[in-house]
């Protein structure tokens, strides 16, 4: 009896000695956050507790709040492993609903010093401009895992758009005898606003970048461009421009994808998935581990290849250029090709914040609601940006 009690009581204290780690994440990516927790579980003496936030706002409002107030107190999770909403389509509650303000916070550890000695950040396609977004006061907080931006695709003649800058492909679009260009420019380069000028804020340096005159008088060039009249396109899509976001370009042996610049002329994706550790976490070096899974070769290492380590779930594409492949695995090499030249082109990062939210919103609805707004496109359209470079102000202050 005596050997019977003291051989529970040493299991007993191996199960509380053993390390837990608790992840937070979106439902979008549960399948693969879980499945590499399993992985984990099975190759380290680890627990893994993964919590999922909820998918319907009625019970995500609410469960947010709640872990935002944890979160502040110093109770917060070990990793956040996070999708965002790219669109206002998809807008959904965020648990850090600005990620700037999130980093400044000091509620997420910096990682620089797990960084500093892993070899992974000393030979691989990470695209660094992307990983600049994550940081903050020269210290890495977050981790981009997937990014968004949308692109121009088309056959041969997309390279008739010459232009640097949004404002010029309008131009372009506007005098070029191309029926299936202006169509896709018309139906579709709406569903981009909150894009149209990036980055629009400098949280360090608490300042506004966002030009309300030049994003407003775009914005009211092309409301005048989508009320003319326009010939009707050939009917075979694969002859037709499209605007899409890239994780959507099916493309093919002749077409072809460009990314869309900004009015500067900038080519920026927006950080689709994230991950970050929570500062209050006593693993901070175990979640690294742990989120570093979703970027390097140790699970196809240990011959796991049944782990899903692509993040299906997400909208967007790999930050890594030699794992764009596996996230297009069922695209034609041409396709994928595309995409990778086009990844290559990227001048940076940026996370959306209430601010593109609100812009996006306001347009898409206005848009779709086919009226045009009760005082005037060109009065609808300063009011908005007046109203969304206070957001910014607003932002970059608190």
């Amino acid at each position: 009896m005596l050997l019977v009690g003291m051989d529970g009581c040493e299991k007993q204290k191996e199960k509380q000695d053993k390390t837990v780690l608790n992840v937070i994440t979106d439902p979008s990516i549960q399948k693969e956050v879980n499945s590499i927790a399993d992985f984990m579980m099975k190759t380290e003496e680890i627990e893994i507790k993964v919590k999922v936030l909820p998918s319907k706002e009625e019970g995500r409002d609410s469960e947010i709040q709640k872990l935002q107030t944890q979160i502040m107190a110093g109770k917060g999770a070990d990793v956040y492993l996070l999708d965002t909403s790219p669109d206002a389509a998809e807008m959904k509650t965020e648990l850090f609903a600005n990620p700037y303000q999130t980093m400044q916070s000091g509620v997420l550890a910096p990682l620089d010093k797990y960084m500093e000695t892993d070899s992974y950040w000393e030979d691989t396609t990470y695209n660094e401009k992307i990983l600049n977004a994550g940081q903050y006061d020269g210290k890495q907080y977050m981790i981009p895992l997937s990014c968004y931006y949308y692109v121009l695709s088309g056959t041969n003649d997309i390279e008739n758009i010459t232009g640097d800058t949004l404002g010029e492909w309008l131009e372009q679009a506007e005098q070029l005898d191309d029926s299936g260009l202006k169509e896709a420019i018309n139906g579709s380069l709406y569903l981009t606003s909150g894009r149209w000028f990036q980055p629009a804020a400098d949280y360090e340096a608490q300042q506004v970048l966002f030009d309300k005159e030049k994003w407003a008088t775009f914005a009211k060039t092309y409301m005048r461009f989508r009320q003319e009249e326009i010939p009707d396109a050939a009917d075979n899509m694969e002859e037709q421009y499209q605007i899409q976001p890239v994780r959507s370009f099916i493309g093919g042996e002749e077409a072809f994808a460009k990314i869309i610049p900004d009015l500067e002329g900038r080519k920026m994706a927006s950080i689709m998935t994230y991950g970050a550790v929570g500062m209050s976490s006593d693993q901070k070096e175990e979640a690294y581990e742990f989120l570093m899974l979703f970027l390097n070769d140790k699970i196809k290492e240990e011959g796991s290849e049944n782990v899903d380590q692509v993040l299906s779930g997400s909208a967007g594409i790999a930050v890594e250029k030699n794992e764009i492949k596996n996230w297009l695995s069922d695209r034609s090499e041409a396709t994928i090709s595309s995409v990778e030249e086009s990844f290559e082109e990227l001048d940076g990062a940026y996370f959306i914040t209430d601010a593109e939210r609100a812009m996006i919103s306001n347009i898409r609805e206005t848009v779709e609601w086919g009226i045009e707004p009760d005082n005037g496109w060109d009065k609808f359209l300063s009011d908005l940006a007046d109203k969304v470079w206070k957001q910014y102000e607003m932002q970059v202050k608190e």
